[in-house]
């Protein structure tokens, strides 16, 4: 699949999230954890994806937030590429109303991320990235600007949820972090947040644990714009998940291996 046509495939899935968007009060809502919610836009938009890459790439397999897991169908696929979906990453930002939300989509092949994509549909911003070959911006190559930010300049990102203690390591996080001099914001949207490091609207980002549909596409676009990544949720982290550290060069070493386990 090329460029354009993957691009081709978010906006058409944007434009439903924004027609839902429209009509939040009146979606039906069901509540997965603390905290966690999902809503029939984000079902319908997974499903739009979906059809669209079976029809594109038939052999492939496919991995979304809503949806799990599902093989190709075309007989052994222990070799296809999987697909790695979030229709609506900051599902909550989205019901309240708050413009802050993102779909993403990632190839993984022969074990590792070939193409990211990022799609905020409210602001058309479009961001993608093949592996080896760069990340762009609606269309224009992008990269990170080469000016170094200082501790006491730099602006971070921190995401959090409520399972396993992640709070309280994404505080500590802040803690730390605000000693060395730096500042924190937060989106409500993991995407979002790896997205504002990638434009250089933050320094960086970080959040304890993340799924692959959450962070994957945004490792590999942060790392071709010229950031440093974590370990990608490749591998066996493409289900279970993990902590994601992304941010300038200069700044990677805020987060340490000891404190994050990645």
């Amino acid at each position: 699949m090329q460029r354009e046509q993957a691009e081709a495939i978010l906006r058409e899935a944007g434009d439903l999230a924004l027609a839902f968007f429209r009509r939040r009060e009146s979606l039906r809502v069901e509540r997965k954890a603390r905290q966690d919610l999902v809503s029939e836009a984000d079902r319908e938009v997974e499903s739009l994806i979906r059809r669209r890459i079976q029809a594109a790439c038939p052999r492939d397999r496919l991995l979304g937030e809503e949806f799990g897991l599902a093989a190709s169908g075309h007989g052994d696929d222990s070799d296809a590429s999987i697909w790695v979906i979030d229709p609506i990453d900051g599902t909550t930002n989205f019901l309240r109303g708050i413009p802050d939300f993102a779909i993403t989509l990632c190839r993984v092949r022969d074990g590792a991320p070939d193409i990211g994509l990022i799609y905020h549909p409210v602001h058309q911003e479009m961001l993608f990235a093949a592996r080896g070959q760069g990340a762009w911006r609606n269309g224009v190559r992008h990269q990170i600007e080469q000016t170094p930010v200082t501790l006491d300049s730099a602006v971070l990102g921190l995401g959090y949820n409520l399972r396993s203690g992640n709070a309280q390591r994404a505080i500590a996080m802040m803690r730390s972090w605000t000693e060395a001099g730096c500042v924190t914001r937060q989106t409500g949207s993991a995407a979002v947040g790896i997205s504002q490091a990638i434009l250089g609207r933050t320094d960086g980002f970080y959040e304890p644990q993340l799924n692959s549909w959450d962070a994957l596409a945004g490792q590999l676009i942060a790392t071709e714009a010229g950031l440093r990544s974590s370990t990608f949720l490749c591998g066996e982290r493409l289900t279970r998940g993990g902590p994601v550290w992304i941010a300038r060069p200069e700044l990677f070493d805020l987060v340490r291996e000891e404190e994050t386990a990645w």
